[in-house]
């Protein structure tokens, strides 16, 4: 059986590991809306995009991971 010490520990790193990807999303999101360097190439926005991609991939996951980590402690 979990300990409540465990199960919280466990819900502040799923909440911590949520929040940073929510802070790499937005800056990802930044960082397509800037404007490319002159005679950067498309390199930097295929870069700037696959780096939102990445982003919102590890948000998808910590959210189920944060939900699933809540709903057990719930007892759902």
């Amino acid at each position: 059986m979990n300990r409540p010490d465990t199960h919280s520990s466990a819900e502040a790193a799923a909440l911590a590991r949520y929040v940073q990807a929510t802070r790499a999303v937005s800056a990802a999101f930044d960082a397509t809306r800037a404007e490319p360097e002159p005679g950067a190439g498309g390199g930097t926005v295929a870069l700037a995009l696959q780096r939102l991609d990445s982003a919102l991939l590890e948000l998808d996951t910590s959210q189920r991971s944060l939900d699933a980590i809540l709903s057990r402690a719930g007892g759902h």
